[in-house]
Order: structure tokens, then C-alpha cells, then sequence
């Protein structure tokens, strides 16, 4: 006899591509982003080595964002829930 909510229902495969596909765009805007500055900007004289820098930081917050987007979506998940 436990006193926790039931689980939800399953949602439909078209709303777990969509979510698929969110984090994808997310993935691939910062990915765009990232390769401008590590390989479309290099070629700027001494600004080279910074822009590939920042490359890198771009990747790894393009990264991060869909990390948190993940985190959030579970968090509103496991909301619904309760």
C-alpha cells in the first residue's frame, strides 16, 4: 500500500520526436556558433587563438544548455506527477 501517485499515461511517439528534435536544434545552433568561431574566425590575424577558445566555450555551453533542458523537462515530468 503506497500513497505516491500513479505514473501518467505514456505520451504519444510524435511528442517524444518533437522533444527529440528540440534538443537537436538546441545541439545544432550552438554547434553552428561554436564552428564560426573555432574555424570561421581563425583566420583573423591575432585574434585566432581567442576565437578558437572560444570555439570551445560555445560547444561546451550549447552542451550544457541541452544538459539543462533535459534536467528541466524531467523536473516538469516528474511535477505533473505529483
Amino acid at each position: 500500500m503506497s500513497d505516491s501517485p500513479p505514473i501518467p499515461p505514456a505520451q504519444s511517439v510524435s511528442t517524444y520526436v518533437e522533444e527529440g528534435a528540440r534538443i537537436a536544434a538546441i545541439l545544432l545552433v550552438w554547434g553552428i556558433i561554436s564552428l564560426f568561431f573555432a574555424f570561421g574566425l581563425t583566420e583573423i590575424g591575432v585574434f585566432g587563438r581567442v576565437f578558437r577558445v572560444l570555439g570551445g566555450v560555445f560547444a561546451l555551453a550549447g552542451l550544457l544548455n541541452a544538459v539543462a533542458y533535459v534536467l528541466f523537462r524531467t523536473v516538469d515530468y516528474w511535477h505533473a506527477r505529483a
